[in-house]
This record gives structure tokens, sequence and C-alpha cells, in this order.
């Protein structure tokens, strides 16, 4: 009986995962649009009176039917279908010309043996000028694929046309080559739209209004879980709520794409998918508060008694206002979901029963109550007015919550304005009856949507076909001085055209870098369809074949040339193979229906890897094999050739041209290593220049706003461009996996680089949140007492840009960072300091120089006066300006710890200048990854009373020390092995793990990157960054756990 449940109980689970990999609904009708458009164009071309209307090229027709497919939504289709159009007009147009050059160069109306033997000398000229073009065009190429994936769909059909066309008789007129490169291409094209409008349409539009509620319905549960976190006294999983930044960022992003395909749609409805853009736009701004929420829960979790009194003292005006903004949201999803025709969205809410004015007076009233709540309860604080803007205070996390919940409830009473006026023009279009939709035609009436089709910076998806060397180049602003542009009138014409020539170089080096590849490869792949002694050989075997593999399996990075070429080569072989199989079947053509109905058994799994899942370049290209190798030996043509002859071709065209690209992108190699680090160097330096921006004011001068639109304009840009940076970072990053390394295991230094572009990104996130909130609310430091304290915040300031940009040099050179750097957190404190003194001084002067109270006075009256005198300084400094300063500087010690713990992964990465007994020092990822697991398991445990940790001083190496005690000592003893001279340490394994900090289940190696460890049952192993007892921990990064148990010690040293 035993055995027979296991085997069943095996069966189960074999069975459930089958099912979880069969295709859903929405792919299963566009598997069947995508075989029923591609089937389409096959019988096209198989039914002879047909075949004589298309032309010299038929096998074209299925080619670009595979390429502009159905199976997506009508706005993407469309945006393709235009985009392919486009190189298809600019392939005939250029290879039309080059021809015509040709045919007068060589002056003959021979054929092309008639010409290598008569016209030879004409006939080599004509061939170098179609080589020097088509080696122009495969330059273009590279440097528009390498600009932005989308154009890989204009270049593509580009270079078919002048590829294919180079390759035919030079005699061969205008008007035949036209005819037979323009009929199937765009006969295609027409199948598969009409395929995507009449078998299950999709629309952008109709999915838009889902994408919106999914979104907003994510944004509510993320304001909800980070308030309930943050009021909750006890908390122990972070991760859930960490994990919820990527969720929205994902959502918001997909929301924004279904919105830019909408853009493009030609819909029939009550409303315009565009009448959704400002909502959508308050939610992205909404994005950055939101993420502030998280980062306060993030502090919030190593709080202290004190600060925990502090947030019960306000929870009622948060949960009260919690409840009326996630009341608001409701109301939100619900009039979108009713005036865009969500299914079952709009059913739990009477949206005539709504009234929209009560519920934005509801909100006001919870924002109002807030801010008089706070006032109140910090009044009858048992703190002096004097200690509330103190280094390390309360008042700065509880300032950033208050101040970004503050403008997460501003931006819902602006997306309920929003939605209130789209709920009156759906009800005032519905009274219309029939005549209350219309067709909205949005890119007709938008330059800027017009502009969209072909911007090459729009943020689109990335997808598996992304090139990702493109970057949105800005000129950036780093403050008001005007001497720059005076001293650009006294250069000579001739310099500045040499500099821009040099700086347009510099910020192309990838475009040109990427052409040249593609025009080295392909030419060595196809050079002899050139020469007039090969060229005849060359069509022969269908070299043609081999410059179309060649050209798809060339990537921007080695690793995925070497990938793709795996890809692609199963792909072809496999739908080379298929192709044998259908023709076959036919029995010599005599059952064609056969061969179609074979044809379509093997393209559904095609399709089915195609659209579903992350191989897409090697079922594409195994579908066109499909097709490619059965046409070629059914339809007569000049090459003929049978059936095997023609599978032949196909996989040696696959093997030559394949092995061509891995040559020349191991001769000329692009790393995704080497990119990898150039995008996290460009990070860095961007945020060195983003810390400029905001801090205004550095030389002393008289600012009546802290932060202009000119540079929150230039902030906003060199921001965007940061994330896309990081973005690319990301991906270059999973590249390089697939890259050969002699080195070593490259998996190892991955996690540090993780770790990296983690950091990055919450260093971006606060400073974007700093320059929201010094928008709305200023900032009473830079404005009242920046004369005074402009040294300490430039000191501060200067710090802080020097660190990172020591890091991006460190990286980018390879060389050990310098031993002594800059301390962000003492000059931080300093300001910290002379910011207290002189709000001390300005708004308590008057108390200080208040006459002495007589003797007759009596006590109650003493006890009144100094109590209305606390009263005035506490409003003073619960203004905004103070509280948008406290959030500010809270966010800025947040960003110094980041920067410090990128600090010492960076040692891991370069080492450091810095010698201990006589050797240069290196740290190792495996202590890092040990304090930062222990000492948050030690945070999230609770146990601060029974043990203490030693944060990492100098560097990553230094151990983490948990010394035992009772709780009533109030002494934290600390011992660090590596103060001590190695001639002192014992061999015992067990004194040498209680001296490092580490269990005997580590194992302890040099640069042991990524070393596992033993869990507590003693024989299961965890890699580092997943320690926790409960599993959604391990979602945690590591240099998150180091800066929350890192605060956990100064709350400590604090109290």
């Amino acid at each position: 009986m035993g055995s027979s449940d296991g085997v069943r109980a095996l069966a189960m689970a074999y069975g459930r995962r089958l099912w979880s990999k069969m295709p859903n609904k929405t792919l299963s009708r566009r598997m069947f649009k995508s075989t029923v458009n591609s089937t389409i164009a096959l019988i096209l071309c198989l039914n002879p009176h047909t075949l004589s209307k298309l032309g010299g090229e038929p096998a074209m027709l299925p080619l670009i039917a595979v390429m502009v497919h159905p199976g997506r939504r009508f706005g993407t289709m469309l945006e393709s279908a235009l985009l392919n159009s486009t190189g298809l007009l600019l392939g005939n147009a250029y290879a039309l010309f080059g021809r015509f050059i040709a045919q007068k160069i060589c002056q003959s109306d021979l054929n092309d043996v008639d010409q290598l033997h008569t016209n030879y000398h004409n006939y080599r000229a004509a061939l170098a000028w179609l080589a020097v073009l088509h080696i122009l065009m495969l330059f273009f190429h590279g440097w528009m694929r390498c600009i932005t994936h989308k154009f890989f769909f204009v270049v593509f059909p580009l270079f078919l046309v002048v590829h294919f066309t180079f390759t035919d008789n030079i005699s061969t007129d205008a008007g035949t080559i036209a005819k037979n490169f323009t009929v199937p291409f765009f006969l295609g094209i027409a199948i598969s739209l009409a395929c995507n409008l009449l078998i299950f349409p999709e629309f952008g539009s109709s999915y838009l209004g889902t994408s919106i509620v999914q979104t907003t319905t994510e944004l509510q549960d993320t304001i909800e879980s980070a308030v309930n976190f943050f009021i909750t006294p006890n908390k122990s999983n972070l991760a859930p709520i960490v994990k919820k930044k990527k969720t929205l960022r994902s959502k918001l992003n997909s929301t924004q794409a279904v919105l830019q395909e909408c853009t493009y749609e030609i819909s029939y409805s009550y409303l315009s998918p565009a009448q959704l853009k400002p909502t959508i736009d308050i939610i992205r701004e909404q994005l950055s508060y939101t993420n502030a929420l998280i980062n306060a829960c993030q502090l919030q979790l190593t709080t202290n008694e004190n600060l925990q009194k502090s947030v019960n003292l306000s929870e009622s005006a948060l949960t009260s206002l919690r409840d009326e903004i996630s009341k608001a949201m409701s109301i939100i999803n619900t009039v979108i979901a009713y005036a865009y025709d969500v299914k079952d969205g709009h059913k739990d809410i009477d949206l005539q029963a709504v009234n929209f004015e009560e519920q934005l007076n509801s909100l006001a009233r919870g924002i109002a109550q807030l801010d008089i709540q706070l006032k109140e309860e910090f009044k009858n604080l048992e703190t002096d007015a004097d200690d509330l803007i103190t280094p390390n205070d309360k008042m700065f996390l509880m300032s950033s919550f208050h101040m970004n919940f503050k403008e997460t409830a501003n931006n819902v009473c602006n997306m309920l304005k929003q939605s209130e006026r789209i709920y009156r023009y759906r009800v005032e279009r519905e009274k219309r009856g029939f005549f209350g939709r219309r067709v909205w035609v949005s890119f007709l009436f938008s330059k800027d949507a017009m502009k969209g089709w072909y911007a090459a910076n729009r943020p689109d998806v990335l997808n598996d076909s992304a090139t990702l060397n493109g970057d949105a180049s800005s000129r950036i602003f780093l403050g008001d001085n005007d001497k720059t542009i005076e001293s650009k009138s006294t250069v000579s014409t001739k310099n500045k055209f040499l500099s821009n020539i040099v700086r347009f170089y510099k910020s192309h080096i990838p475009h040109i870098r990427f052409g040249m590849q593609i025009a080295v490869g392909l030419t060595l792949a196809t050079f002899p369809m050139f020469v007039p002694e090969a060229r005849h050989w060359f069509v022969d075997i269908r070299g043609t074949w081999i410059g179309f593999v060649c050209i798809l399996v060339l990537e921007p990075e080695l690793g995925s040339t070497f990938f793709v070429f795996f890809l692609r080569g199963v792909g072809v072989i496999s739908g080379a193979a298929w192709g044998y199989l259908s023709y076959v079947s036919a029995i010599h053509q005599t059952n064609p229906y056969l061969e179609v109905v074979v044809t379509v058994i093997g393209a559904i799994p095609g399709y089915y890897y195609f659209l579903g899942t992350p191989y897409v370049k090697a079922a594409i290209i195994g579908i066109i094999s499909i097709y490619i190798v059965l046409l070629s030996a059914v339809i007569p043509s000049e090459v003929g050739g049978t059936i095997l002859q023609n599978f032949g071709k196909r996989c040696l065209a696959m093997i030559y041209g394949g092995a061509v690209a891995l040559l020349c992108q191991i001769t000329f190699p692009i790393k995704a290593r080497d990119e990898l680090i150039k995008e996290v160097v460009e990070s860095t330096g961007n945020i060195s220049k983003l810390l400029l921006i905001f801090s205004a004011g550095l030389d002393g001068e008289n600012l009546q706003m802290s932060i202009s639109q000119k540079r929150y304009d230039t902030f906003k840009k060199l921001s965007a461009a940061t994330k896309s940076s990081l973005t690319r970072a990301d991906v270059y990053r999973e590249d390089a996996k697939n890259e050969p390394r002699l080195k070593g295991n490259y998996r190892d230094i991955e996690k540090v680089f993780y770790e990296i572009i983690f950091i990055l990104r919450e260093i971006l996130d606060r400073l974007d949140n700093i320059v929201q909130l010094r928008r709305a609310y200023g900032s009473a430091i830079i404005e009242e007492f920046n004369k005074e304290a402009h040294p300490y915040r430039r000191q501060t300031i200067a710090s802080m840009s020097n660190t990172v940009k020591a890091v991006g040099f460190a990286l980018q050179n390879k060389s050990p960072l310098p031993q002594y750097l800059p301390s962000s957190k003492i000059a931080h404190d300093r300001l910290l300091l002379k910011v207290n003194e002189l709000v001390k001084g300005k708004y308590h002067r008057s108390a200080r120089l208040s006459p002495a109270t007589s003797d007759s006075e009596s006590d109650s009256e003493i006890v009144m006066s100094f109590s209305h005198r606390r009263s005035g300084a506490v409003d003073r400094i619960l203004k905004g300006k103070f509280l948008s300063w406290n959030a500010s500087s809270a966010a800025i010690e947040e960003v110094i710890q980041y920067i410090e713990e990128l600090t010492e992964l960076t040692k891991v990465l370069v080492g450091v200048n810095e010698f201990k007994y006589g050797f240069l020092s290196r740290s190792l990822y495996s202590d890092y990854a040990a304090q930062a697991a222990r000492g948050y398991k030690q945070v999230v445990e609770g146990s601060n009373a029974q043990t203490t940790t030693t944060p990492a001083v100098g560097g990553g190496d230094v151990h983490s020390e948990f010394v035992e005690g009772d709780g009533d000592s109030s002494e934290e003893e600390s011992y660090n092995s590596e103060n001590d001279p190695v001639a002192i340490h014992g061999d015992d394994a067990s004194t040498d793990s209680r001296r490092t900090g580490l269990s005997n289940g580590f194992r302890k190696r040099v640069f042991s990157l990524g070393s596992w460890f033993r869990g507590d049952d003693g024989a299961s192993t965890r890699s580092f960054g997943q320690y926790g007892d409960e599993g959604d921990e391990g979602d945690i990064p590591l240099s998150l756990m180091r800066v929350v148990s890192r605060k956990s010690i100064v709350d400590r040293h604090d109290d």
C-alpha cells in the first residue's frame, strides 16, 4: 500500500506540473490565431493560381506572416506592421537605387553567367558597388538595433530586401524586383491584420481598464500594508512589504505599456483611452511616496520603546486617514471599472449613491486631523521642544512617514477628482443611447503620439529580443552658472566642430562598435556573393540563408551570442526536420492536404514556445524553417534542389553563419560583464550629479525656493536616465551568466552586483522623494538658515558625492579603494548639530530673554506661561518646511548608510588599500553575508536584550560578534579577531568559530564567495541571503539586512 500511494502521489505531482504548463485561455487563442495566419500564407503558396501572383519570392509570405504575427493585442500588432512596412519601403528604395547604379556600371542586359565571361571588368565593378552599399546597410542595421530593440522591426525587413535583391541577377528590371519584395510582404501583413481583427480580437482599450484597476488595487493594498506595518508594535516579517515595491513598479509599467498601445488603436467606446492618462501620471508620481512609506517601515522595524510610543500617539489619526484612503481607492477602482467596461469590477459600490464632494471633504478632514493630532501629541510628550530636531531623533522617522502619507492622501484626492470627471462623462455619454459610443483615433490628434511610433527612447518593456546598449543622453544642469555659456561663444567654429565629433563618438561608441561587428561578420559570411567567380556557387548553395542566420545569431554581447547560437541551432534543425517530414508526407506533392495538416501540427508547439515561453529566438526561426525548407523544394526556382538537399543547406547555413557570428564576437568581444560595470559606473556618476542638483545654495546664497523648476526638470531627466541604466545593468547581470569565464564562477560575483544594483535603486528612490518633498513644502533650513549652515551642507554633500565617485572609479579601473574615504556620517551629524543650534537660537531666544518672573506670580501662572512658550516652539518646529527638512534628513541618513554598504561591497570586488599584517586587504562576501544574516535574524527575533552585534567599521571582513549576557547588563562587549596578531590565534575549531562569529557549519575559505552554511538541523544547507525561519525573508537583499541591523545598533547606543 505504501509503494502504491507513493506512485500515485508522484503521478499526481507530475500531472499537476504538466497541467500548469498547459496554455491558458488567452495563450490558446493567440496560438490559434497565429497558426491560422501562417497556414493561410502556406496555402496561398501551395495553390498554383495564387502562386503566380506572388512574384518571384513567394516564400517570403509565410516568413512575414510569422514576423508580424497576430498573436497579440491590436495596438502592438499595428505598431509592428507599421515598423515593418517602413523597413520594407526603405529597403526597396535602397535596393532599387543600388541596382540602378549597378546596371549603369555594367552597361549590359546579360545575365550574371554571361556577364562573367563577356563583361568581366564592368561586372566586377558593379558587384563592388553593391558590396559597398551592402556594408553600409549592415552598419546601419547594427547601429539601429543597438539604439533600441524596437528598431529591429525596421532594420530586419530592410536587411531582408537588400540582402536578397543584391543576389538576384543585376539585369533584372526594377518592376520585377519591386513586385517580388512588396507583394508577398504586404499581403502577409494584411492577412495578419485581418486575423488579428476577425479571430478573437484583442484591443488594448478593452484591457486598459482591467490593467489600471489591478494597478490601483495593488497601490491600495501597498498603502494599507505600509500603514499597518508602521503602527504595529511587533513586527517579524519585512519581506512581503519590501517585495511590494517591485510588484507595484511592474504593474505600473505594464499599465503604461497598455496605454501606449491604446494610443495607436482605433477604439469604439464611450470614453477615450487617453482620458486615463492623468490618472496614470498621478499614480506614477505617487510611486515615489509609496516607496518612501515602505522605506520608513524598513527603519521602523528597529524602533525602540520611545519611538513606538510616538507612533502610538498618532495611531488613531493614521488609521482614520488610512480607512478614508482605502474607501476612496475603492470608489476609484469602481469608477474605472464601470467607465471602461471591466467585467465584474463595478458591482461592489453603487456609484449613484456616492457623494464625491463628501468623500473629498472626508479626506481633507483626515489630513487636517492628522496634522492637529501630531501637534497636540508632541506638545504632551515629556520632551523639551529643543530636542525635537536633534540628530537620530524619532522626529526624523515620524516626519518622513507623516509627510509622505499626507502627500499620498493628496494624490488620492487628485485621483478621486479625475475619477469623478470620468464618471460624469460616462453617464453623460450613456444618456445619448446608441450615439453615445464613438470612434476614438487618439494618435491623429496628438503630435507626441505620432512621434512615439518612432521614438527611440520610449520606455518600452524589455523582452527577449531587446538590445540593451541604447541610452538616453541629456544635457545635465549642475547649477546656475552662466560662465559656460559665455565661454562657448569664444570657441572657434573649427574647434567646436572637432569637439562635437569627439563628443558624438564617445556618446555612440556602443552603436559604432556593434555596427562594425554586424558589418564585419556579415561581410565574412556573404563575401562570395560579391566575387564574380564565386557568385553563382554562393547562390546555388542558398548563401542568402547564411546571412539570414548570421545576423540573427549576432547579439550585442558575447554570452548572448553563444546562448542565441544554441537556441537558433535547435530551432533551425528541428524546424527543417519537420519541414522535411511535411514534404515527405505529401508523397511527391500528390497529397498537399496532408502536407498542410502535418505542417500545422509542427507549427502549434512552435507557437507555444514563441508566445508563451522565454525561448522566442529558437521558436521563431524554427517556425520559419518549417515553411522555408518545405517551400524551397515545392516551388520551382532557378536554384531548385531536392528536399533533402535543401534540408542540408539549411543546416549548413546554421552551422556556417553561426560559426562566423561566434568567431566575430570572440575576436571582437563585447562582454556583458564589462557592459554591466559600465552601466553601474554610469549610475554612480549620475547619482553623484543628482546629489549636486538638488543641493541648492551650497555657496551660501540666499534662496527663496529650495529647488527651482529648472533644477527639478534636470533632476527628473537624469533620474529617469539613471533608472534606465540600472534596468540595463540588471539585464546585463543576467546575460553575463551565459558567458564563458576563465577566472572562476561568475555566479559569486553576480550576487555582489545584485546587491550593488539594489543599493543604487534604494538611493535613487530616496533622492526622488527628497526632491518631491522639497518641491511641495520647501525646506526651512535652506530657506532660513542657509547662510550659517551652508558650509556643513556642502561638506555633507561633497563627502557623499566623492564617496560615490570613488566607488565608480574603482569599479571602472578595477583598482582598490583608497584606505581613507570622507565620512559622510560625521559630516551629516555636524550639520544636524549646527541646525539644532540655529533652531534653538532663533525660535527660543524670546523665551530665554523674557524678564524673570516676579515673586508674586503663582505657580500655575508659571506653568501656563512655560506651556504657552513651549507650545509656540512646537508649532513653529512642526511647520511643513521643518517637517519636510526632517523627512529629507531621514532620507539622507539612509542614503549615507547605503553608500557605506556600497563601499563595503566594492571592497569585495576590487579590494581596498588598507594594509593589515603586510597584505592588501580584501573583504570576503561570506563575511558580509554572515554578518547581514545574523544581524537581521537578531533584530526580527527581538533578541536585542540578550545578544549584541558589532557593526563593520572598517571593511566587510570584520566579523559580527555575539556576546551572551543577562538582560540586566548595560555594557556591550565585542571582540574582533582581526585586530589581534595572527600568531595568537589557536588551531581549535571551536575557539576560532567563537572568535570570528561564525558557527562550525560555516566553511572558512579564502574568497569563498557564495558559500553555503548549515541550517538549524545541522544537515541542510542554505545559501547566504536566504537566512531566516520564514521562506519569504530570503527575498530581502543582504544590504537591507545590514542597514536594518546597524540601525538597530545605533538606536540602542542612542538610548
